[in-house]
């Protein structure tokens, strides 16, 4: 019996993907600790893209008064959430409004800056991809 393309092009898909879906207790070291929003972060501020995710689409939008949207599309699930930014050292936190975390399955708890991106890290711990700055 042979099985259908459709079928195995979903298997390759969620083998892909699985890892942005795990879970994790230890958000200690996933996420980036909360502090006031300053004026000096909003160099950061401005639209980014996720890179180096396969069949991921993304999209980060962090306005320079500490507000971000976020959306990201994988399969037919769809997220979307809003909330505020904030930099603390190396690194940019994101919190979504409680009317979206509740739904959120995948989702950036931290945003580690290297150069003019930032690597995801994503619930769960795994690291993959990355937000790059939208060129104009």
């Amino acid at each position: 019996m042979h099985t259908p393309i459709s079928k195995l092009l979903c298997i390759i898909t969620l083998s892909c993907t699985t890892p942005l879906y795990a879970k994790s207790n230890d958000e200690n070291q996933t996420s980036c600790q909360e502090v006031k929003f300053q004026d000096a972060y909003q160099a950061w501020a401005g639209h980014y893209y996720l890179n180096g995710v396969m069949e991921v689409g993304s999209e980060l939008l962090l306005e320079p008064n500490g507000k971000f949207k976020w959306y990201l599309t994988v399969g037919s699930l769809d997220q979307y959430a809003e909330g505020t930014w904030w930099k603390n050292g190396n690194c940019i936190g994101l919190k979504a409004l409680p009317k979206y975390s509740k739904h959120l399955e995948i989702f950036p708890t931290r945003l580690d800056v290297e150069e003019s991106h930032l690597i995801v890290t994503w619930i769960g711990g795994r690291q993959d991809g990355a937000y790059v700055r939208a060129t104009q």
